[in-house]
């Protein structure tokens, strides 16, 4: 999945906010402090949303919100919130899957970046066709929500780690 932005094309591991039910400003839990300006529980939508959109996006840093600046879902949000007809607003009852979901894809989108940026190594023939499969594979696993459900990361973890093997020091 590639997306189309204003100069083109922007990395399939780029949030798309515009595109996204706001599920990082719903999913995730923060604590007020030096890098969020309030608490807030996982599952509650964030006081500052307004609609799917962040009411003080523009202020986030000023505001005490350099958290939010910070976090990227590696475009976890957009390719979620494609996969359900409706959105939480809508339907409440879509919060916990959509929020479940949201965590597996952004496990997904971190392997899916790992394996892309393998692809610079000069790894072996039979290891980068196996790096191609688990590319093959990920992909297919981001856009079907019954894949996402059931997916195993530790498999994909386990063969990373074992690209340890093909790096010279």
């Amino acid at each position: 999945m590639r997306l189309a932005s204003n100069d083109g094309m922007i990395s399939e591991f780029s949030p798309d906010c515009s595109n996204c039910a706001a599920l990082c400003c719903l999913a995730l839990a923060f604590d007020a402090g030096e890098m969020f300006g309030h608490d807030k529980a996982a599952g509650v939508p964030c006081h500052q949303l307004n609609g799917f959109s962040c009411s003080i996006h523009a202020q986030l840093a000023s505001r005490g919100y350099g958290g939010c600046v910070a976090f990227d879902c590696l475009g976890a949000g957009q390719r979620v919130t494609a996969l359900f007809e409706k959105t939480w607003r809508e339907q409440p009852k879509l919060t916990g899957p959509m929020m479940e979901a949201f965590r597996q894809m952004r496990e997904v989108q971190n392997l899916r970046q790992m394996l892309a940026t393998a692809s610079a190594l000069p790894l072996p023939e039979t290891a980068e066709a196996e790096r191609q499969n688990w590319q093959s594979h990920l992909s297919e696993v981001a856009e079907n929500l019954t894949r996402l459900a059931s997916f195993d990361p530790k498999p994909v973890r386990n063969w990373l780690r074992g690209l340890a093997t093909h790096i010279s020091r």
